[in-house]
């Protein structure tokens, strides 16, 4: 029997799911930046409160704000969460949440990083492009998690391990 998840219910694990994620690839990347010179952990925190405190020039200035950065970074996170809510009840098992997760995760960084960054935030030219993709997918991946076992894969466990219905049927 298929079962759809409520979408307020849905809305809300991806928007907890999004917050997670999201402090995870934070926290990652705040390392990351800890251990590349100027190894200045607050800088991607710094480089994200840009697209709302001004850009580059304001990072150089000393005008971001590390705080407006957590906020800006936990919205968008949350937003995409929900994002990839409204996508999984198209999800039939946990293995297709896994494997859409992971690409969600890389659609992200192409769009943030390849289309919308170059167009609008230029500052983001300066992060290193391989271990962003690293991060997004994570993200993507991480996400996914929330919704293993809900909606149409509620009768699915968290990790499908033995024979598959039609090798038991044998």
């Amino acid at each position: 029997m298929m079962t759809t998840e409520p979408l307020p219910g849905r809305l809300i694990r991806g928007a907890v799911g999004g917050l997670v994620s999201g402090m995870i690839f934070a926290g990652v990347t705040m390392w990351f930046a800890s251990t590349q010179p100027p190894g200045k952990a607050e800088m991607p925190l710094h480089m994200i409160a840009s697209i709302a405190q001004g850009g580059k020039e304001a990072i150089m200035a000393g005008q971001t704000s590390i705080w407006v950065g957590l906020v800006v970074h936990m919205v968008l996170s949350m937003a995409f969460g929900i994002t990839f809510a409204l996508i999984a009840p198209m999800l039939r098992t946990n293995g297709t949440a896994a494997l859409i997760g992971t690409v969600f995760g890389a659609l992200l960084y192409v769009v943030n990083f390849l289309v919308l960054s170059p167009l609008l935030f230029p500052v983001f030219r300066d992060a290193n492009q391989p271990f962003e993709l690293f991060a997004h997918v994570v993200f993507g991946t991480v996400l996914a998690f929330f919704f293993y076992g809900s909606g149409v894969r509620r009768q699915e466990g968290f990790l499908a391990i033995g024979p598959g219905e039609r090798a038991a049927a044998r």
